[in-house]
């Protein structure tokens, strides 16, 4: 009996918001009885964290580091006096506006940057009411702003081999990619060009898109690095050539590069070619940069899919409508995007002295923009 429904609820569906827009929503209270609490307030924060720890000699040291970009308190219902809240559903609307320089939304092994929204309903003598939602900041990356953006990249490397204590000749390597810039939802298409003058064969070769997250606390930085999508190709035997043509890998919804106004976390991507050898020689490895960004080049535009105002929603976690920003305009003819999970996955939003009865969805994973080709 009492509290019924106890929700946060966006005023875009999918919850999804750049830096410099206005959040805005509403706090939803349905009870069936009278309530005695003594107010209700909403809580809208913006912050990062950064925790790792490192044990030697039995001794564990624990790195914390933290950044508020912004906390608000706004009072829905008059807070320190003891009132009656009615049975029936109670509106509270909630409004903020978000500043220009924020970093997009991360959730990360180490760290992350978080943005909620937290309703507490103050009660007298009994634990708070609360429940929160977490919402995804995007800080907008124009790939066209880049510098050198539509430049192919060529990357050569060279590997001599010493098996059995004998040097064995030269592995020659060279990886391209007809630019270095791309959005989630492009596909990415190496080329890869082998020149085998060694006298080991390799056995496998593998083109990987990765990420490098650098933590960073106490003076220290801890480095993570992922595998985002991979394929596997053929083996080159010892004095062969060849050259591996699109070999595509799709990027799949994740931040963009940088993570722009973070200071404790750093954030980027490269495609790494890695060959394995029939010898006990250490393995050689060959990598380009990738500049991820939420905008995509101008020169492919039309590539992209219209995606209709109200279409169903076929994908797995996928919403099919884009928020406007600020920066659309510039680019009128540029279809918008989808908005996916992060292939990250879940964080929970939960903070430290949560009691387990929170309300609120506790498990999030931002939302990126995704850009579909025909």
């Amino acid at each position: 009996m009492g509290l019924e429904e106890f929700i946060i609820i966006f005023e875009n569906a999918h919850g999804v918001f750049y830096s410099g827009q206005n959040v805005s929503g509403k706090l939803v209270v349905r009870c069936n009885a009278p309530k005695n609490i003594r107010g209700i307030y909403i809580k809208i924060k913006g912050e990062a964290s950064v925790h790792w720890s490192e044990t030697h000699n039995k001794k564990t040291r624990h790195y914390i580091s933290n950044e508020t970009y912004f906390a608000i308190k706004s009072v829905a219902l008059e807070e320190g006096i003891e009132q009656t809240l009615t049975p029936g559903e109670h509106i509270f609307p909630f409004s903020y506006d978000l500043p220009d320089d924020l970093p997009s939304s991360f959730e990360g092994d180490f760290g992350r940057i978080r943005y909620t929204v937290r309703a507490v309903i103050d009660r007298p003598w009994k634990f708070d009411h609360e429940t929160i939602a977490a919402f995804t900041v995007i800080s907008p990356l124009d790939l066209n702003q880049v510098s050198r953006a539509t430049e192919p990249i060529r990357q050569r490397g060279s590997k001599t081999f010493c098996c059995l204590c004998c040097t064995s000749g030269n592995l020659e390597v060279v990886i391209s990619l007809p630019t270095r810039v791309a959005v989630p939802g492009d596909t990415l298409w190496p080329t890869l060009e082998v020149e085998n003058n060694s006298r080991v064969s390799i056995t496998s070769i593998s083109v990987k898109l990765r990420k490098r997250v650098v933590f960073k606390a106490g003076g220290r930085e801890k480095i993570q690095m992922k595998t985002i999508a991979k394929k596997f190709l053929e083996p080159v035997a010892l004095g062969e050539c060849r050259t591996f043509e699109q070999e595509a890998l799709k990027i799949p919804s994740i931040p963009p590069s940088n993570l722009k106004h973070c200071l404790i976390i750093d954030l980027d991507y490269f495609l790494e070619a890695k060959f394995k050898t029939s010898c006990f020689a250490r393995n050689f490895v060959a990598s380009v940069p990738i500049v991820v960004g939420t905008i995509p080049l101008q020169q492919n535009f039309t590539q992209y899919a219209q995606i209709p105002q109200n279409p169903a929603i076929t994908g797995w976690n996928a919403i099919p409508s884009a928020p406007a920003f600020e920066e659309t305009p510039t680019y009128p003819n540029l279809p918008p995007p989808t908005y996916e999970e992060s292939v990250f996955g879940t964080g929970n939003v939960a903070e430290a002295g949560d009691n387990q009865y929170i309300g609120g969805h506790k498990n999030f994973a931002p939302m990126y923009p995704v850009y579909r080709a025909f």
